[in-house]
């Protein structure tokens, strides 16, 4: 029976992955070059796999590294959970707090309410639409998120909703269907678009609306953020989809709301098994509670 990895051989994989270089791995690690290969090789050796490709760029993971990475990433995260714990930080006197949001809106009231409860704790956010931030989360490269997500249930996932978001369609302040109070998916077909990236919470929102209605808008520009579709809505390339508080207040713009069923929330997501984490626990109790604005 092969024997488990062992936590050196796990750490000098992690170092290599993160660093793409013996060299640095082992300045990082405190250890002699040799040392680190010693321990690559051996885990490779046992298993019977090869964990990293030689290029130009130094040393990349291989599918088998790639996945094992994810989890020696897992696994630092609880190293670090179980240091700031055993230091004081379950007090939140400091410690860090890793955040991902798929925009500002809804995740900068929660935050300040957090950094002013704990002003200790040092705050890391990071910005992406939702696929890139519920990757973030389920690869802890951070520790709490805020983001829309649909009603399905997520295993593995602690989530608390903040509020339901309908559709609304983001127009030129001078457009016809600003005189009307709010608009149906027949509306939309054959009208020309500009729509969020393919996977974006917006999109598949949008998408599912048209297809139960059976219309079909002529989406003639995607664009990866909000900032970048207000533009082009401004310009006239055409109208927008947009989620309940994420038009703006930008004057040559108008929106109205979109008839139509939708399942996205607005959520505050953790691992389950990070939930218990003070910097975690904190954040939550703060959105939970209505407290965080």
């Amino acid at each position: 029976m092969i024997p488990p990895p062992t936590d050196k051989q796990l750490r000098a994989f992690h170092a290599v992955a993160e660093t793409g270089s013996v060299t640095e791995a082992a300045r990082r690690l405190g250890l002699t070059q040799p040392a680190v290969t010693v321990q690559v090789r051996a885990l490779e050796r046992d298993r019977g796999v090869r964990l990293f490709e030689r290029g130009p760029d130094g040393l990349t993971p291989t599918e088998a590294g790639s996945a094992l990475h994810r989890i020696t990433s897992r696994l630092q995260r609880l190293y670090q959970d179980a240091a700031d714990t055993l230091q004081g930080a379950a007090d939140l006197t400091f410690g860090t707090l890793r955040i991902g949001a798929d925009g500002p809106f809804a995740a900068i009231p929660i935050l300040a309410g957090f950094a002013d409860r704990y002003p200790g704790v040092r705050i890391e956010a990071r910005m992406g639409n939702a696929p890139e931030t519920m990757a973030a989360l389920e690869d802890s490269r951070v520790d709490v998120a805020v983001l829309s997500l649909s009603a399905t249930p997520r295993p593995g996932l602690h989530v608390h909703r903040l509020r339901d978001q309908g559709l609304r369609i983001l127009m030129p302040r001078g457009h016809p269907w600003a005189r009307r109070r709010s608009l149906s998916p027949a509306d939309l077909d054959g009208a020309l678009m500009v729509g969020r990236e393919e996977g974006s919470a917006t999109r598949r929102a949008l998408d599912r609306a048209c297809a139960a209605a059976a219309v079909r808008p002529v989406v003639r520009l995607s664009l990866g953020s909000r900032e970048a579709v207000r533009e082009a809505v401004a310009a006239g390339l055409g109208v927008a989809a947009v989620l309940d508080g994420e038009a703006g207040n930008d004057p040559r713009l108008t929106d109205r709301p979109l008839a139509c069923r939708s399942d996205v929330r607005l959520v505050v997501a953790c691992l389950t098994e990070r939930r218990d984490h003070p910097p975690v626990r904190g954040f939550l109790a703060l959105a939970e509670s209505g407290n965080g604005g």
